[in-house]
């Protein structure tokens, strides 16, 4: 896989989420929104300032952190960028179209084509540094230094440090416990590196490429792109060349979780039914649900942990750069993907050169108050955030309302109880997530 090209802020603090049909017989339904938070369309460069005005390069890997400001890795521009969430772009390191390997501050250090990046519990960004076959670390102050590997020198050894060998490494996530997990693209393989740059191989065959499930080197990934980390452990790989999405234990048994090896389509479905198109990177949410960049299908996808998958954002075949509900967004070859606090995406929609956010999907419930005097409104929720619902009656075309105040939810699940809904006999709800 090329990993230069695999395949471009307009913050909104109070956005809707979803909207809810109620008619006398109950329905619901969830939708999405996708908006473009930075970068010009198809307009590459490195320009730092307002969201609006600035430009990327092929902007690959993401990661976000707890205040929700979003960094990049900018992997023709060989730069780390951050997107804050006040709305401005800046380098954080490395030096914008310049390609080298030096460690050092801001822009004294070095990338070449950086794709992966990731946020650790020990407060630093990983970086795959994707064209010197290295895995580096970056401070929130831009300090770079070099975790493991040997900048120029591809391979597939392990050891520690200098010692260990990566050839073209892609994605990478961290587990609870600050391990980090390399897809190794160029080896076939997925590798472990430890805080202290010790690196071992989890599962894969080094150089081999296949299609098999087993463990360890027995089982062979093609190409493998993006992964994840659940909270038992387990990594979820999007193998991209084969276009499934595998799975790895802890003890690194890997079967396939999804998608029909060598098969290519945009089939939702569960399991073996449901088909991908390079597969790019992927997240987890609070609820155990996989998302993924289903990049040359250019769209979103998820999996739930039942691998039951549902395209969440674009229209597989059509790429373009169009913002919108679910289906009516657009997008050009996407790869990277975090997800915030709140569960909502970030996306790097990388040959349109932005950076999109995409409002999580909502499961929704509807049911009517055991005293029959309206109905319950409840829906999927972030602990701690707080939500407005609003209303509006088709039948005398008002303006949205809000269903009483704010409300601040504790657990995983708002409600509020609507006692005036039977009197309209349409009405509409949305659920709008406060900042």
């Amino acid at each position: 896989m090329n990993s230069g090209r695999h395949n471009r802020l307009r913050f909104q603090p109070l956005a809707w989420v979803l909207i809810i049909l109620l008619c006398p017989a109950l329905a619901a339904f969830a939708q999405e929104a996708v908006i473009t938070l930075a970068g010009s369309v198809l307009k590459s460069g490195s320009a730092d300032g307002p969201a609006t005005n600035a430009l990327f390069s092929d902007p690959t890997g993401l990661a976000i952190d707890a205040a929700g400001n979003v960094f990049v890795a900018d992997n023709q521009n060989h730069t780390i960028r951050k997107l804050s969430t006040a709305g401005l772009v800046s380098t954080l390191a490395g030096r914008p179209g310049q390609s080298g390997s030096a460690d050092g501050i801001g822009t004294n250090a070095f990338f070449n084509n950086p794709s992966g990046i990731v946020l650790a519990p020990n407060g630093l960004l990983y970086v795959t540094d994707t064209g010197n076959h290295t895995i580096r670390s970056v401070s929130l102050n831009g300090a770079v230094n070099k975790l493991a590997g040997v900048a120029g020198q591809s391979g597939a050894t392990n050891g520690a440090g200098n010692q260990a060998l990566f050839n073209t490494p892609l994605g990478i996530a961290v587990d609870q416990a600050g391990i980090l997990y390399v897809a190794d693209s160029g080896n076939h393989q997925i590798r472990k590196v430890t805080a202290g740059g010790g690196v071992t191989t989890l599962a894969g065959s080094p150089g081999v490429w296949g299609a098999t499930d087993g463990t360890g080197e027995a089982a062979l990934f093609n190409g493998p792109v993006g992964l994840a980390v659940d909270g038992s452990g387990n990594v979820f790989v999007s193998d991209a060349n084969n276009h499934t999405i595998r799975k790895i234990t802890p003890a690194g048994v890997v079967t396939t979780f999804a998608g029909v090896a060598g098969v290519t389509g945009a089939n939702d479905g569960t399991g073996s039914g449901a088909l991908f198109c390079k597969p790019a990177e992927m997240k987890i949410d609070r609820n155990g649900n996989l998302f993924v960049v289903d990049s040359f299908s250019h769209t979103i996808r998820e999996l739930s942990p039942n691998a039951e998958v549902r395209t969440v954002a674009g229209l597989a075949g059509s790429g373009g750069a169009a913002n919108g509900l679910g289906g009516q967004a657009r997008f050009f070859n996407p790869y990277g993907l975090a997800i915030d606090h709140n569960g909502n995406l970030r996306v790097s929609d990388t040959y349109n050169q932005t950076v999109r956010f995409v409002y999580q999907p909502i499961t929704v419930l509807l049911a009517r108050n055991p005293s029959d005097t309206g109905f319950v409104i409840s829906w999927q929720a972030a602990p701690g955030s707080t939500y407005q619902l609003q209303y509006q009656d088709l039948d005398i075309v008002s303006p949205w309302q809000n269903l009483g105040g704010p409300v601040t939810v504790a657990g995983s699940l708002g409600m509020i109880t609507d006692n005036s809904s039977p009197s309209a006999s349409r009405r509409l709800y949305r659920v709008k997530l406060a900042p």
